[in-house]
């Protein structure tokens, strides 16, 4: 098992773009053998998860990619911004929602936080971690074309200007997320930030009955999502910017 990691750690290193793309494709195909095959909402994701988490443990990257203890945390204020974000989709959840139970409410949290687990640990863990060869900026680049590119599954249910729309937001949101996780050193501020956006919509419609937020259609909250958006994506820029790339004292390529 030990020679087996190694091999895909040199794999890795050879090929950091070819590794990240084989593990997207595994992941892409597990999706659509899950949909048919696992229950709804959260059996695609508990796969999800144990398929990402595994591959970082096998490989050793675990502690690299973020999940490890506050001793190796850096600069948590630099993540201001997705928790502004994170703040601002609960807020319309308590503002404009209609529940119809308590728990409905839990199922919905948990579910969120299941969700925000297995794609930060896909995206900002494996293929991130993956890409960092190339530098920062670029690995943040990339890694964020991927999260844009598994949004293109909602061909399946919207049409295709709006399945656009998510491609674009998911990958300026990915690049922007990418970036906190390198500054900061942890992954699970993120995988809690995310699960509230997830809360908020689609995940809470589900269970309340197809019963979701009015103001979701509502054209002020999408121009307000873009402005976000771009936001996240130009903090990433700015955080990523070349004299602020990584020195001794990070832990990022260790373990490659």
């Amino acid at each position: 098992m030990k020679q087996q990691s190694n091999d895909i750690k040199a794999f890795a290193a050879r090929s950091p773009f070819l590794f990240a793309l084989v593990f997207f494709v595994v992941s892409l195909c597990l999706s659509l053998v899950d949909a048919f095959v696992l229950p709804p909402l959260w059996g695609d994701q508990v796969v999800q998860s144990v398929l990402s988490i595994g591959v970082l443990a096998w490989l050793g990257w675990l502690c690299l990619v973020g999940f490890n203890g506050p001793s190796r945390w850096h600069s948590l204020h630099l993540l201001w911004l997705p928790g502004l974000l994170a703040l601002f989709y609960l807020s319309l959840f308590l503002l404009t929602m209609h529940v119809s139970g308590a728990m409905v409410v839990v199922l919905a949290a948990l579910l969120a936080l299941l969700n925000g687990l297995s794609e930060e640990a896909r995206f900002r863990g494996v293929v991130l971690q993956a890409l960092l060869p190339y530098g920062w900026l670029r690995a943040a680049a990339l890694s964020a074309l991927f999260f844009g590119l598994l949004h293109l599954a909602n061909l399946l249910v919207s049409p295709p200007l709006i399945t656009l729309g998510y491609v674009v937001g998911a990958f300026l949101f990915g690049f922007g997320y990418a970036a906190c996780r390198l500054r900061t050193n942890t992954i699970w501020p993120l995988i809690i930030f995310h699960a509230c956006g997830d809360f908020f919509y689609p995940i809470f419609t589900d269970l309340n009955g197809g019963t979701g937020p009015a103001i979701v259609s509502n054209s002020l909250f999408v121009v307000a999502q873009i402005i976000f958006w771009l936001l996240l994506a130009g903090y990433g820029l700015f955080l990523l910017r070349p004299r602020r790339q990584p020195g001794p004292h990070l832990e990022t390529l260790e373990g490659q």
